[in-house]
């Protein structure tokens, strides 16, 4: 460079810096901003007011703008955060106030509503947005109180304001919540229908559509709604499989058949997405031989269709050809990975990445685990957002208890595929494990929502509402999944359940109605066994008995209602009426192993210890597959011959059934038993290592952990399988978490869980115990002297001698300090 260029250059430089300082240049890019925004192109302006934040990121009026922006696309939480950014910078900003507040309102985000609509409505008390928020906190208030007439009136109030405002999204939720609640269908209708015109991309008010067109009857318009969404929304397989399961439960198999044709002929060349949806079709509606001949058709008219070939493989491994079925996909990857001259492949990428995942998928499901995890770590290698091999890496990330990284997984996925719901679900599963009960809930009902209440999703999120007691909102779920497909046996049974854990009686009985009309003999096995647990609730003593007698002679050759009578009668202590009624039935069918070990039950319950024994004995070698009967056998020889018949009769279970998670639990106790911890923590683990999702298991073996080792490896990987208990009500499991937490530094909020514990399970001494020795770590010696001493109570002369010894310390040490007080 010459001396001249470079005075230049230095001249240049320092004009530059004299005039571009962050603030000026943020200025630049919030004013260019502005005038793109004026001129409608929003797209640029959003780009302008994010470069203007990139210089100066306490800026309030681009940050402003690009909210504007945000929610005017209903983009929502991205609105949410950048309205959240200006009230950190601006408490007082109104704007931004009554914003949370209309955003917090309709994604139902109530503790956000409640820190902030209070002071928009009072900073800005003559601001329209303002007063409609204030009538949402009423509206609000009185759903929660459950008074019916306020909320209508405040419904009448929405009203009137929504001929002012009638685009207006809070007034809009209102109206259709409060039609939904007075059953003001006609309205509703009317409503959804200009929701859906103003927001034609929002599922929520097609699918509450779909709710009122099957709740009030209307076959043909909920058809037609269906096939409309197709229209609206081609690319959505839910949206499809919502229709094809409507079809398919009103027994419109041919029309539902035609549709998946029409698809097919109306996809884009190499497009075989519509076909592969064709043939599964025809594998669960028709017959496995139909969907191979067809898929055969298809592969032979087109041998490079690599896609259709892959399928092919596909079936003949479910078909159980394995092997051969693994070897054909491989052969069909390596054909179309093969590039011609120009160096490209058969396949797109893309495409080659999916079959690699059908591999992945193939190898795991053969047991070749290592195989199946080196080639998604290969897939992902090449192409970190491969969304197939993110969902299986997650998945084992979960069961090792890396949770964190399969969030993070899974969040790519969601990334690329938001309306993905298997990734939702897995989602919530690796929140699950961390015990994040609240996010976890949170995804199980995005997953429900964005696979429009398809079945295996709403059972799951129906199962956790019900684990959390939420028995109402189960019963929403699952009915909404009963409205696309009312004969769906799974589903009537966990409704059933429901209505059974609250003890709604009549709507039980309406299940099992529901279930008999099937005609299908799983769903009457259901029906009986639901019939048996009513007459069980509705009466008691010898009427259930006489109930029961009528329910066998109603039954013919059904077993259920036989083994449920047997059941009775040794419930009431009439083992030698079960006796006889079980040997009638091993007469009648000598082969049925359930009767016999009925007949080992019912032997032990009438005293016969010796006859019980030889029972089972003969049961467990005629059938050396009945796992409950080598434990049943194990506890006839516990009163009869002592600790080493016990194990011999476990071990010989075990060696007949290596997998039996029974029968390895009961061995494990009795190592606990027999004081042999390491033995005892390593069959948990290996029970972990196969079903690490588990909560009892984990229960377990954390506990063991907590309990019984001092190192910080074992105590770090106890609190690590323990987090799921986080939060939990369940006593066992809160002994558990408290203590773990206790063993890992934090007292206080051990308090939380064993203080429930213990008053939950007073006669347990080593619950009694772990409070106790909390207590005393808190410096509350008086309560845990005193805690002590109730558990020393509960130990009784049976109890373990080294509990005896532990207590016994304690209490002295504890009255010493007591009477020092």
């Amino acid at each position: 460079m010459t001396l001249r260029n470079l005075v230049v250059s230095l001249l240049l430089c320092v004009s530059l810096a004299a005039c571009d300082s962050p603030e000026e240049k943020a200025q630049a890019h919030y004013e260019r901003g502005l005038e793109l925004l004026a001129e409608g192109d929003t797209a640029r302006a959003r780009v302008e007011f994010r470069n203007a934040l990139q210089e100066v990121n306490t800026l309030i009026e681009p940050r402003l703008e690009l909210a504007r922006l945000e929610l005017e696309a209903g983009a929502l939480r991205p609105a949410y955060r950048e309205y959240l950014r200006v009230v950190e910078q601006d408490p007082e900003n109104t704007e931004a106030l009554v914003n949370l507040g209309q955003i917090s309102f309709l994604t139902n985000s109530w503790e956000t509503f409640d820190r902030y609509a209070p002071d928009a409505i009072a900073k800005a008390p003559d601001d329209p947005d303002a007063r409609i928020l204030a009538l949402a906190t009423r509206y609000r208030e009185a759903v929660q109180a459950e008074d019916s007439p306020a909320r209508s009136a405040i419904v009448a109030e929405a009203e009137a304001i929504e001929a002012e405002r009638p685009d207006h999204e809070v007034i809009r939720r209102i109206l259709l919540d409060g039609y939904l609640a007075d059953l003001r269908f006609d309205d509703l209708l009317e409503q959804l229908d200009k929701a859906i015109a103003a927001d034609p991309d929002e599922r929520n008010y097609f699918n509450l559509k779909l709710q009122v067109l099957s709740q009030i009857g209307d076959e043909a318009g909920l058809e037609a709604q269906l096939r409309e969404m197709v229209e609206i929304f081609p690319e959505d397989t839910a949206v499809q499989g919502n229709l094809l399961r409507y079809l398919v439960s009103r027994e419109k198999i041919d029309e539902a058949e035609a549709f998946l044709r029409a698809r097919v002929e109306a996809a884009p060349e190499g497009d075989d997405g519509a076909f592969v949806n064709l043939v599964q079709f025809l594998l669960q509606l028709r017959s496995p031989e139909v969907a191979m001949a067809e898929l055969d058709s298809a592969v032979a008219a087109r041998p490079e269709a690599y896609t259709l070939r892959a399928l092919h493989a596909s079936l003949r491994f479910d078909a159980g050809a394995r092997d051969e079925a693994i070897a054909d996909l491989e052969e069909i990857i390596a054909s179309a990975s093969a590039t011609d001259e120009d160096g490209a492949a058969a396949l797109p990428d893309a495409d080659l990445e999916n079959l690699r995942v059908t591999l992945a998928n193939m190898l795991a499901r053969n047991g070749n685990e290592v195989g199946a995890r080196r080639l998604v770590e290969e897939i992902l290698n090449t192409n970190p957002e491969v969304v197939g091999a993110l969902k299986m890496q997650a998945r084992w990330m979960i069961a090792d208890d890396q949770t964190d990284e399969a969030v993070n997984a899974m969040r790519l996925a969601l990334a690329k595929q938001e309306r993905d719901f298997e990734a939702m679900t897995i989602m919530a599963e690796a929140y699950q494990r961390a015990g994040k009960q609240d996010l976890m809930m949170d995804f199980l009902a995005l997953a429900a929502e964005a696979s429009n209440n398809a079945p295996e999703q709403a059972l799951r999120y129906a199962a956790a509402l019900r684990a959390d007691e939420r028995h109402l909102q189960a019963e929403t779920a699952l009915i909404s999944a009963l409205r696309l497909q009312p004969d769906n046996i799974d589903l009537l049974s966990a409704l059933g359940q429901v209505y059974l854990q609250i003890d709604d009686l009549s709507r039980v009985r309406q299940v099992v109605d529901a279930l008999e009309k099937l005609e299908d003999p799983r769903a009457a096995g259901i029906a009986s066994n639901f019939e048996i647990e009513l007459i069980a609730r509705d009466s008691s003593g010898r009427t259930v008995i006489s109930r029961l007698r009528e329910l066998v002679e109603e039954d013919g050759e059904g077993d259920s209602a036989r083994i449920a009578l047997i059941q009775a009668h040794m419930q009431s202590g009439e083992a030698q009426e079960a006796l006889r009624l079980i040997n009638d039935l091993i007469a009648e069918n000598p082969e049925n192993m359930t009767f016999v070990y009925f007949k080992g039950l019912a032997e032990a319950m009438a005293g016969e210890i010796e006859a019980a024994t030889q029972t089972l004995t003969e049961l467990v070698a005629q059938a050396p597959d009945a796992d409950l009967a080598w434990i049943q056998l194990a506890r006839m020889q516990s009163v009869s011959a002592g600790n080493d018949a016990v194990a011999e009769t476990l071990d010989a279970g075990i060696a007949a059934n290596p997998a039996s998670p029974d029968l390895l639990w009961a061995k494990a106790s009795l190592l606990q038993e027999q004081g042999d911890i390491d033995g005892a923590i390593d069959i948990y683990q290996q029970l972990y290592d196969t079903d690490s999702s588990s909560m009892i298991i984990a229960n377990n073996l954390a506990s063991l952990l907590a309990t019984y080792r001092e190192d910080d490896e074992s105590l770090e990987r106890a609190r690590l399988i323990a987090r799921r208990l986080n939060g939990t009500t369940i006593p066992a499991l809160q002994d558990t978490y408290g203590w773990i937490l206790f063993r890992t530094g934090d007292a206080e909020a051990a308090l939380d869980y064993l203080e429930p514990a213990a008053e939950e399970l007073p006669k347990d001494a080593t619950v009694q115990f772990h409070l106790g020795v909390v207590y005393d770590a808190l410096g509350r010696k008086s309560e845990a002297l005193t805690q002590m001493r109730r558990a020393i109570q509960e130990v009784g002369p049976l109890g373990s001698a080294v509990l005896t010894d532990d207590i016994n310390a304690y209490i002295a040490d504890l009255e010493a300090a007591v009477a020092a007080q």
